[in-house]
């Protein structure tokens, strides 16, 4: 019994994301701009709900040594299992103590770095070999309505305004940067 010989067809690939030229980063840095804009009277929230445990009441964020106190943050908190969440409070604890300004000045910040990364997981999305004849001219442009859309809305005012929410806005932040990094693999 002879076996045929199998003939692959190979995928085509999709061409890579072109790289922006000089001039080209004003749709991050207007990410940035907006959003800080939008959050940045958040600044003055106080702390609300759960944030009592995981900040005022946690011995584990009073010191930055040892390390291994950090990342084992107390049971029966919301920060029980979230090291690295844990070890952001640790930060802002060493730096400003219990003033929540330099709190929700780092939930800004990890909430500006979670759109940027959506938006240049959107811009590669739309730049898949079945989506780029529909969005490929206007990937960029898309990428950044959604962006700003999903930066602003004010189902995520919580992730700013309520500082024990930091965990939720990290995840975030590493579920867009593992997508977009999927989507680069497939596609370089």
């Amino acid at each position: 019994m002879t076996r045929k010989a199998r003939t692959s067809h190979p995928i085509p690939a999709a061409a890579p994301a072109p790289r922006p030229k000089r001039g080209q980063h004003w749709r991050q840095v207007l990410i940035f701009v907006v959003t800080v804009m939008v959050y940045s009277t958040a600044v003055t929230s106080p702390l609300l709900f759960d944030d009592q445990t995981s900040i005022v009441s946690n011995p584990s964020i009073r010191r930055l040594t040892p390390v291994s106190a950090l990342l084992m943050p107390p049971r029966d908190t919301p920060v029980a299992g979230r090291p690295l969440v844990n070890l952001t409070f640790a930060l802002n604890y060493a730096v400003g103590g219990l003033g929540t300004r330099g709190y929700h000045v780092v939930n800004i910040l990890v909430h500006v770095l979670a759109a940027l990364a959506l938006f240049g997981l959107l811009r590669r999305a739309f730049r898949l070999p079945r989506l780029e004849p529909h969005f490929g001219g206007a990937a960029d442009n898309l990428a950044l309505a959604a962006a700003l859309l999903w930066a602003v809305h004010p189902l995520n005012s919580e992730v700013v305004n309520y500082l024990t929410q930091r965990s939720e806005s990290l995840m975030g932040v590493f579920f867009f940067l593992t997508l977009y990094s999927s989507l680069r693999a497939l596609n370089d």
